[in-house]
């Protein structure tokens, strides 16, 4: 049985972007990034014009090196409908993307936990046992707390391209990440599906590894 290639080579007509990923580099036009040392991904489709009637779609892949480096892919439609021409552009990028970089990320992050640290994206602080959520006491004049909320009492979700993570039992204990605009927040939504399976949240709860 063939293995998929997952290697990128196009050039995107709207922008006229040179793009190609293989397992080796992520290159746009004549800047690059070596797969290894990319440390930060966020992506996104973003309809615009008005909630109702949108015109067009804006498409946002963006990697950052270990050194500050950033790439930036990011093209147009005219249209908004599903399954356009740069939308099956930005899926064929994507898989590069999931395959060359976002597993590897994902990885680094669970390694982490394992290890009993703590790592933060975006406004998230997690660690193995769950996140650190910052709240006030009381609506008006109440002190600023942080506080661990364990696995077993956190929910996520998404919306609207902003993952919420929420406690059960205490409505102000939240924190949001946008998928768009904070970095590794895709990485972070894909490891919670990764935790939520196999009962993998509740072995780190128990200080064992995944």
């Amino acid at each position: 049985m063939q293995a998929h290639n997952f290697d990128v080579d196009i050039t995107i007509p709207s922008s006229k972007q040179k793009i190609k990923i293989n397992k080796d580099l992520i290159e746009v036009n004549n800047t690059s990034i070596a797969c290894k040392d990319v440390k930060a991904v966020k992506y996104g489709v973003s309809l615009i014009g008005s909630q109702k009637n949108p015109e067009r779609k804006e498409y946002n892949i963006d990697v950052q090196s270990v050194d500050g480096k950033e790439i930036s892919i990011k093209f147009n439609s005219n249209k908004v409908e599903d399954l356009l021409e740069e939308d099956h552009t930005y899926y064929y990028i994507m898989s590069g993307l999931w395959q060359y970089v976002k597993k590897h990320l994902v990885s680094h992050f669970i390694e982490i936990l394992n290890e009993k640290q703590s790592f933060e994206i975006g406004n998230a602080v997690v660690n193995h046992e769950g996140f650190v959520m910052t709240y006030k006491t009381s609506w008006f004049f109440g002190k600023i707390k942080s506080e661990l909320v364990l696995w077993r009492d956190i929910k996520y979700y998404l919306s609207k391209g902003i993952l919420h993570i929420d406690s059960l039992s205490d409505k102000r204990k939240k924190v949001s990440v946008s998928l768009h605009y904070d970095w590794n927040a895709v990485v972070l939504n894909t490891l919670l599906h990764y935790l939520w399976q196999d009962h993998r949240k509740e072995k780190l709860a128990k200080g064992e590894k995944i």
